[in-house]
């Protein structure tokens, strides 16, 4: 598969999601979604699962499969992403909560580190001053690798999954 079939189908279930996210809150907005806390109560641990592995094999299939260098804020978020599986898959296994509490801050953290990538992306003002143009070595935080959709990019997809998280998050908490 080339690099752009496997960017179009990594990006193509981010837009369902970014599609399904504007639903969720439109509906949370109006008063709409119990329903949805009983589901995601219910599978929110199943959901955290496949969210967490689907960030793995997105990012280890750009880096290792197509040889993209991960710049050090994508470093960063994979660091908020992996353990996370782990996580959620121990999680099930106890039916253990708590796993929650854990996931939320990675999920926090790695929201602010993805959102910040993606405003240095699409605004060069900012990209000038960014973290990364600190080290004119290593790989630019702010080059746009892939794009799909207009908008699309590795980064977006980060935070398309921490967001996901953090929705899930919310409906295991609220009552």
């Amino acid at each position: 598969m080339n690099v752009y079939l496997y960017q179009f189908v990594i990006a193509t279930p981010i837009l369902v999601l970014h599609i399904i996210i504007g639903l969720i809150i439109l509906l949370a907005l109006f008063k709409k979604d119990t329903f949805l806390k009983k589901h995601f109560r219910r599978y929110g641990m199943i959901y955290g699962l496949i969210i967490a592995a689907a960030s793995i094999v997105g990012s280890l299939g750009f880096s290792e499969g197509y040889a993209f260098s991960p710049c050090k804020l994508c470093w960063v978020q994979r660091i908020f992403h992996y353990p996370q599986l782990f996580i959620f898959a121990i999680g099930l296994y106890y039916n253990d909560l708590r796993s929650w509490t854990y996931s939320i801050w990675l999920s926090v953290v790695g929201f602010i580190v993805a959102g910040y990538q993606v405003l240095i992306q699409f605004n060069p003002a900012l990209a000038k001053n960014s973290v990364c143009s600190i080290v004119p070595a290593a790989e630019s935080c702010s080059d746009i690798l892939t794009q799909s959709y207009g908008y699309i990019s590795i980064p977006v997809m980060s935070l398309t999954f921490f967001t996901c998280l953090i929705i899930l998050f919310w409906y295991q908490k609220t009552k």
